[in-house]
């Protein structure tokens, strides 16, 4: 698992080429969880990680 936590003035996501979402200043959240992680496990990383 990885996570990217990011400080942004301005953010958006497109899905095929369509604006999905789209923030202003805040935090920018980047998660990474690989195939098969389990809800107790991705918990647990994020936990012990802070």
């Amino acid at each position: 698992m990885k996570l990217v936590i990011q400080r942004v003035t301005r953010a958006s996501v497109q899905v095929d080429q369509k604006l999905a979402s789209k923030i202003g200043r805040g935090l920018l959240v980047l998660l990474g969880i690989e195939q098969g992680a389990s809800r107790i496990e991705c918990a647990r990383w994020l936990f012990d990680g802070f």
